[in-house]
């Protein structure tokens, strides 16, 4: 290979670097750990990073403050789900397997509880306490007031296994076990929904609340503008247990049972990830970014120091990236209607149906009814697009008779003769 051949290649491959992203350089530093009696199932931090609240097994909100020092501990009557600290440090929300939901003031002096018919999978408090959202096993999204009175809730289609609200509480996201995404107004009006490919285990809201992330037991971290328009979707390798979001959508940080720690930036791009060596059940990022928190199975509270990072390139692309994605649309009838729809293996709904917000790509369909023959099909799903389906179903060949059944018809057919004369007789007389 000659050198100019060499240094076209190189300058080749210069120019896709800085067409395919934005490098982003960032410094993670370790802070300080705490060390819990049991799993950490939840951490939250506080909008300056100065705070830091955990639960879990141990059945104990606990409160931490500089240098991993303890601030104060509350126990419950059994493990907790969640806990949530509110963004200006003010109040600490709590919830667990005793179906009982808390919320402490920064002092630990209880300020309200109240008894749920549910276990709880999700908190999130507003600044000063004045609201707080729940979720829990009763399919519903609860929100309380500051005196704990309930404002509203709003049933979804399945376990509620996260709960998200901004600091002024004028919106509210949840997760459900149902694989949806459900963003509300502050008076408890459905704003929009998306379905994921698999269990919601977490949500978040920016402080702004113009972004809205999504953790999924499909492995990708969602992130949404406020309208509900998916901006990209980034695969770890294991169920995403967490997400948290900064100031205007700039950090995402997740927690992921594939046990790692990550941080994306605001396009999906992974800038930082640190192995923790165990199922990360908890993350946390303060509203500046510059502050983290991880808990998990290791019983163990880690938190790092963001680095304000420097963007070194800029972006100028045409080139196709799993970022700022548009999604598309699948419309799927079937002759007859009422046929089961299965995506990529999994049950969506009853023909006729419209599938939104797919991420363009290639999908296996799957269409079966009772007394049809099942369909099968493939189809390429475009950005800004819908691809409609519509399938014929056959009717299942009939049953074919075995010899001895169709020996025995006109033996049958005899009997029933001989019966109609018997009863013809019995009249006559």
């Amino acid at each position: 290979m000659t050198q100019q051949t060499i240094v076209r290649a190189l300058l080749i491959a210069a120019a896709l670097g800085i067409l395919c992203c934005t490098a982003m350089a960032v410094t993670v530093s370790p802070d300080w750990t705490y060390t819990s009696q049991a799993t950490v199932r939840s951490v939250s931090i506080s909008g300056d990073g100065g705070l830091v609240v955990a639960g879990g097994d141990d059945a104990k909100t606990t409160l931490i403050g500089a240098g991993g020092a303890v601030q104060w501990q509350k126990g419950a009557a059994a493990a907790l789900g969640a806990v949530s600290i509110a963004p200006d440090g003010s109040a600490v929300g709590a919830g667990g397997s005793d179906n009982r939901v808390y919320l402490y003031d920064v002092n630990g002096d209880l300020r309200w509880s109240t008894v749920l018919p549910t276990r709880i999978y999700g908190v999130g408090v507003a600044d000063g306490g004045a609201y707080v959202a729940v979720g829990g096993s009763d399919d519903r999204v609860h929100l309380f007031d500051g005196t704990g009175a309930s404002a509203w809730s709003y049933m979804t289609g399945d376990d509620v296994l996260a709960a998200a609200i901004t600091p002024d509480a004028g919106l509210i996201a949840a997760g459900s076990n149902d694989d949806r995404v459900y963003l509300f107004d502050q008076t408890g009006k459905l704003l929009w929904s998306r379905v994921l490919f698999a269990n919601v285990l977490a949500v978040a809201l920016s402080p702004d609340g113009k972004y809205v992330a999504a953790g999924s037991a499909d492995t990708k971290v969602y992130l949404y503008d406020r309208d509900g328009t998916l901006l990209w979707s980034t695969p770890t390798r294991g169920s995403v247990s967490a997400v948290s979001v900064s100031e205007g959508g700039e950090w995402i940080a997740a927690g992921s049972l594939d046990q790692n720690a990550y941080l994306f930036d605001r396009n999906g791009l992974v800038i930082w990830n640190q192995a923790i060596g165990t199922s990360v059940r908890g993350a946390a990022i303060s509203a500046d970014g510059k502050h983290l928190a991880f808990g998990g199975d290791d019983n163990l509270v880690r938190t790092f120091t963001v680095e304000s990072p420097v963007q070194t390139t800029t972006v100028s692309t045409t080139v196709p990236t799993t970022t700022g994605i548009e999604t598309g649309a699948l419309s799927i009838a079937s002759s007859p209607s009422g046929a089961e729809i299965y995506l990529d293996n999994r049950y969506m709904g009853i023909t006729p149906l419209t599938l939104q917000d797919l991420v363009p790509g290639n999908y296996a369909v799957f269409l079966q009814r009772q007394g049809f023959e099942p369909w099968t099909g493939n189809v390429s799903v475009s950005a800004g697009a819908t691809v409609t389906v519509n399938a014929t179903l056959n009717p299942t060949a009939p049953t074919e008779t075995t010899p001895t059944e169709a020996a025995a018809t006109p033996f049958a057919a005899l009997g029933a003769a001989a019966i109609a004369a018997a009863v013809l007789l019995l009249r006559r007389r």
